[in-house]
């Protein structure tokens, strides 16, 4: 069955949604952090979480939305009462030995867990309330992170993907 106006109302919705996820960011509801110096581009905002009227996490991509090419995504997000988020990880990198390192959060040197298999590698770590998990195909690159100070430019590139994928 087609109905007529349904793609308007969709992004209609998918616009509001934005419309609150700035506002959230801008109101310090929603953190996100990013790579200080991005060595794949775009970047992108990818999933995003809303639990109960409270932000609980989401992810920057930079690089290609596809698996399978060259790509860095991270993912933010902090536990909210009674929801259990888990972010999906890399499996082949599960095997693989891990490594104890220090990236720098916001100018802090944060304990880190680094796992790499021969194509992908994972990362993970918190700051204060917030847990962390890089993810990535390809070489690794510099793992300095940052808050991300502007939220309309990886929204914008985030539009510009899907009406790219609408085509």
């Amino acid at each position: 069955m087609h109905r007529a106006g349904s793609g308007d109302r969709a992004r209609e919705l998918e616009e509001r949604l934005y419309q609150r996820t700035i506002q959230a960011f801008r109101e310090g509801r929603l953190v996100i952090y990013s790579l200080r110096s991005a060595w794949q581009t775009p970047c992108a905002l990818g999933e995003f979480h809303e639990v109960n009227g409270a932000w609980q996490s989401a992810m920057l991509v930079y690089g290609p939305w596809d698996t399978g090419q060259e790509h860095t995504r991270i993912t933010t997000w902090r536990d909210l009462p009674g929801q259990e988020f888990h972010p999906d990880a890399l499996p082949l990198t599960q095997a693989s030995p891990p490594q104890d390192i220090q990236v720098r959060i916001d100018d802090r040197l944060t304990p880190a867990t680094l796992r790499r298999d021969p194509e992908t590698w994972e990362l993970w770590t918190a700051i204060d309330e917030h847990k962390i998990l890089l993810t990535g195909r390809g070489p690794l690159g510099d793992l300095t992170l940052a808050k991300l100070d502007d939220i309309v430019p990886v929204i914008a590139a985030r539009r510009t993907r899907i009406e790219n994928r609408r085509r």
